[in-house]
């Protein structure tokens, strides 16, 4: 693999920078990160640290920019941002995008491009949740997109940051379920680290076992100020958490992902996640706004088509969002 390839990681929150830190590590020597106000400060000034279970590194980036305008176009795009900041950076990707740039979305919950089924989006169906205004598919270059779904609990300890005490999963396809070149190539970025990537030739099932972890964790979790661990095996919270998991896999089915789905398993890998707060979590303690859109109203948008019932998810969802919105307006 080239190690002089242009790569350019859009956010540096827990999962950006652990990306950064892992790709600069195995000899990445172009790795560029997009940062804004505190955070493009401090990491000019200190780079990044990782602590994680293979050791502690501190990199440096290539370069740390608030402007793509300071960026030639790049082989691989990262987008490690939130899901509601994906409208305003889209024209910040265009700028760096050329024939061949693989584009990843390293987003949480339903994906914006969940019915685009390859390189052509004008017909698909749009998630109005997620793109009310058409935007993302009248701009976002859908030709360079690979779905991509993220397995990594890390924790952005302070700006640069960041510490994880499991280990790390990516799993990538083509969003036409096929297998590519470029999808060869994606993994081999990734040989010399410690991160594991595995391909998948569809991806959307993935997205769907993403998307039961993140809704049955992540508002709940702001609510109860519980760990992954107390999430998935606290007997107060227990009920809630499976009640959750199987409204939304009743979803998942309606639109024909195949996963495998053991109740008890589900549980007992997400208990085994241990004593970690969700990124859901951290952005309530910091009173951000919460990453909502996708990883719950996406799905409600969904399972209403098919008029499915999601009465304990949407309850738990409506109480996460009455607590954010109050936390926000004492700011």
């Amino acid at each position: 693999m080239d190690k002089s390839a242009q790569i350019t990681i859009f956010g540096a929150g827990a999962i950006g920078c652990t990306l950064a830190v892992s790709l600069i590590h195995a000899g990445f020597n172009r790795v560029s990160v997009i940062a804004r106000g505190k955070n493009l400060e401090v990491l000019k000034k200190q780079g990044l640290y990782l602590t994680d279970l293979s050791g502690e590194y501190h990199v440096w980036p290539y370069q740390v920019v608030e402007s793509v305008d300071e960026l030639p176009p790049q082989d691989f795009i990262f987008i490690c941002t939130k899901s509601d900041a994906l409208k305003s950076i889209t024209p910040s990707i265009l700028k760096l995008v050329y024939t061949e740039t693989v584009l990843i979305p390293m987003l949480n919950g339903i994906p914006f491009w969940y019915f685009y089924p390859g390189q052509d989006c004008s017909s698909a169906q749009m998630v109005k949740s997620l793109d009310a205004d058409g935007f993302l598919q009248d701009h976002f270059p859908f030709k360079q997109l690979i779905g991509a779904v993220v397995f990594i609990t890390a924790e952005l300890i302070d700006h640069g940051r960041v510490k994880s005490n499991n280990p790390y999963l990516l799993i990538f396809g083509e969003p036409n379920h096929c297998m590519s070149e470029r999808l060869q190539t994606l993994q081999d970025l990734f040989e010399d680290t410690t991160i594991d990537v595995r391909l998948h030739e569809r991806i959307r099932d993935q997205i769907w076992t993403k998307v039961l972890a993140n809704l049955s964790s992540n508002p709940l979790s702001v609510l109860t100020g519980a760990t992954l661990k107390q999430i998935y095996s606290d007997p107060e919270l227990i009920t809630i958490t499976a009640s959750i998991l199987q409204e939304t896999r009743l979803v998942a089915s309606s639109y024909g992902a195949r996963i495998q789905f053991d109740p008890a398993k589900f549980l007992e890998l997400g208990a085994d996640m241990g004593d970690i707060h969700t990124s859901m979590w951290q952005d309530f303690q910091q009173k951000k706004p919460l990453e909502l859109s996708s990883i719950a109203d996406a799905v409600f948008e969904l399972a209403q088509h098919f008029h499915i019932a999601m009465p304990m998810t949407e309850k738990i969802v409506s109480l996460t969002r009455f607590v954010s919105g109050n936390s926000l307006k004492h700011k």
